[in-house]
């Protein structure tokens, strides 16, 4: 997915991608990204983070 605040929707906890229209709960997809994150730290990433690119629309 994207990062992007507009894909989600606190009212109905809903997180879905503009891009290819992927839908999740925005809990469970949050909890997949810091497990992401915890993974990366645990294998030696010192300072895991997201990155937002620029595409070229």
């Amino acid at each position: 997915g994207r990062i992007r605040k507009e894909n989600r929707n606190h009212e109905l906890h809903l997180y879905i991608c503009d891009k290819c229209g992927y839908k999740s709960n925005d809990d469970r997809l949050a909890a997949m990204n810091i497990q992401f994150l915890g993974d990366q730290y645990y294998q030696g990433v010192k300072r895991p983070k997201f990155t937002k690119l620029r595409s070229a629309e």
